[in-house]
């Protein structure tokens, strides 16, 4: 391998030597300062090689050397018979082993933290659509409390004034029918004050019971007042209203209300207001109102148990 550097070497000197002694013989001859001869190619030749043999011992000698001291080095270092190598080849085998084993167990672990989290994604989100879904149904309820009277569950007397604006500016605009009924107990005080406010109130939720049950769905029933209930009949003409009224009545006056050792019935008086018959005197809402309480009161003043419409 040394010889085949050293002729490698040889060579690639006497071609560059040939090359630039030749361009320097070759503007002597066209500056006329050589003649080209025989002798002339003879002595340019041998001087190549002198100088290539003189190149040869001066760089191919000291460079063959220390290739040599490189590759005896290397064979030192990593010889077979050499046992520290090998101890140390084994020692960073096993150290690659314990680093895979190491990174396989991060890369688990990293596995396990994302399936964690994914899942606590998971979590969330069905703990967020929950609570949103709470808060609907928070919503709602709190809606309802604050349309609703919590004793009778009608609905109270704020509700009935946003849904008799509406139903009135609806019957007006299409010119549709619209009827309005007002119902008071008759005789009402003398039961809270013979039987006490706790057989008053059963008395109160019987009666709204008995008001739901004589309507429509889209009939609408409110508790006005202590005793006093206002119930918005849309769609409705004044005699079907009459009508309505005459069942209540009659179901009110048969009821008996059961207490303990108690037992007594109550009568009601009911005004009827229908708004297509006298649309031109109806203005605003608050004229409704005061026609159906007037109507009422003439009903209170004629006996009670009674239901007038005018």
């Amino acid at each position: 391998m040394h010889h085949k550097i050293t002729i490698s070497l040889f060579i690639k000197i006497f071609l560059y030597n040939t090359v630039v002694s030749g361009t320097i013989c070759l503007c002597l001859f066209i500056n006329k300062a050589i003649g080209f001869t025989i002798f002339t190619v003879i002595s340019f030749v041998v001087i190549n090689v002198v100088a290539a043999c003189f190149a040869i011992a001066f760089i191919a000698k000291p460079f063959t050397m220390l290739l040599r001291s490189i590759q005896s080095l290397v064979n030192d270092r990593y010889t077979s018979a050499d046992p520290c190598s090998k101890e140390h080849l084994i020692m960073l085998t096993q150290e690659l082993e314990q680093f895979k084993a190491r990174s396989d167990s991060l890369l688990r672990e990293k596995d396990a933290i994302v399936n964690e989290l994914i899942e606590s994604k998971k979590l969330l989100e069905k703990y967020s659509n929950n609570l949103e879904e709470m808060v609907e149904q928070r919503t709602e309820i709190l809606k309802w409390l604050s349309i609703t009277d919590p004793l009778t569950g009608l609905y109270n007397r704020r509700y009935f004034i946003e849904q008799i604006e509406l139903e009135f500016k609806r019957s007006k605009r299409y010119n549709r029918d619209l009827s309005l009924l007002m119902l008071d107990i008759d005789h009402f005080k003398s039961v809270n004050d013979n039987y006490g406010h706790q057989v008053g109130d059963i008395v109160l939720r019987k009666i709204s019971s008995i008001i739901i049950s004589q309507l429509r769905d889209s009939d609408l029933a409110f508790r006005y007042g202590g005793e006093e209930f206002m119930v918005i009949l849309p769609e409705t003409r004044a005699e079907d209203a009459i009508n309505v009224a005459k069942r209540m009545k009659q179901e009110i006056m048969e009821t008996e209300h059961i207490y303990r050792n108690l037992n007594f019935k109550v009568t009601a008086s009911i005004g009827i207001v229908s708004i297509k018959d006298m649309l031109g005197k109806f203005e605003t809402v608050d004229d409704i109102i005061k026609k159906v309480d007037d109507n009422l009161y003439k009903a209170k003043n004629s006996g009670r148990n009674t239901i007038i419409y005018e």
